[in-house]
């Protein structure tokens, strides 16, 4: 049906049994083809909706796992650069002491890229508990064995540290560096449980964060005794020992003997 050049399509309802009840509803044909259009739009725009969204999602999930392999690479070449680290370390103190010793070792040269893997991460060389003296009241070399997580630094005031921190597993037994008597033996606010031995009038030798205490207070200890069990007391964020050396209460590098005996029995 058309009217001055408009088309229309009339649309009737008659019910069943009651054609006396008709509807009908009469509207221009481009108003069908406009609705027609918009539902198809809708259609459309839904399904483009869903496919986009999915993709997404999916980059998404892709992302974060990126993210999370990446983070975990991070972390792998972090501990790998930290086992190269304690090598090095470790090779150099070993040599230092071997020196101190009065033995002559020539170490093998060291690649520039050791190439650490996870699987091969050995501990390097456990460091001398001892080197050679013939006197047994100069402290000598470390009270276990290990790496050295933290070095000595005394210089550089924002990261103070007057001695050595040596990572070791809970109840490791912690060894005097020499002969003398227990000068303290108790709790630190810092080092936790603590001990000092005086080995003679200058030189004292600090032993802290230890589980446990195995000297009193006045006792005399002789080098390579047991003096105390390692642990994580005081201010600490895993279990070490933190070991220093005093001269006159000035600290000394227990890694190096620039000092040599001389100085030790000033």
């Amino acid at each position: 049906m058309s009217n001055g050049g408009t088309k229309y399509v009339t649309i009737m309802i008659v019910p069943d049994g009651a054609a006396e009840h008709q509807y009908q509803w009469r509207t221009p044909l481009f108003v069908l083809k406009l609705i027609g259009v918009a539902l198809g739009l809708l259609v459309i725009g839904i399904i483009l909706f869903f496919v986009f969204y999915g993709t997404m999602v999916a980059r998404t999930a892709m992302a974060e796992r990126l993210k999370a392999e990446n983070e975990e690479l991070k972390r792998y070449r972090n501990k790998v650069k930290i086992l190269e680290d304690n090598l090095y370390q470790t090779r150099d103190m070993v040599r230092r002491l071997t020196k101190l010793a009065g033995i002559d070792y020539q170490f093998p040269d060291l690649p520039s890229d050791s190439g650490l893997m996870a699987g091969d991460s050995t501990p390097a060389p456990a460091i001398l508990e001892r080197g050679l003296s013939s006197d047994s009241t100069m402290p000598s070399g470390l009270p276990v064995s290990g790496f050295i997580s933290k070095e000595f630094e005394i210089d550089d005031k924002t990261h103070y540290h007057p001695g050595v921190d040596i990572p070791c597993k809970v109840g490791t037994p912690v060894l005097a560096t020499g002969s003398g008597r227990v000068l303290f033996a108790g709790i630190d606010s810092t080092y936790g449980k603590m001990i000092v031995i005086q080995h003679n009038d200058s030189v004292t030798t600090l032993y802290g964060h230890n589980d446990s205490l195995l000297v009193s207070m006045g006792e005399q200890v002789s080098v390579g005794s047991r003096i105390a069990l390692s642990g994580n007391t005081g201010v600490s964020t895993a279990p070490h020992v933190h070991y220093e050396l005093r001269v006159n209460n000035k600290p000394i590098n227990p890694l190096e003997n620039s000092y040599d005996k001389k100085t030790l029995q000033q």
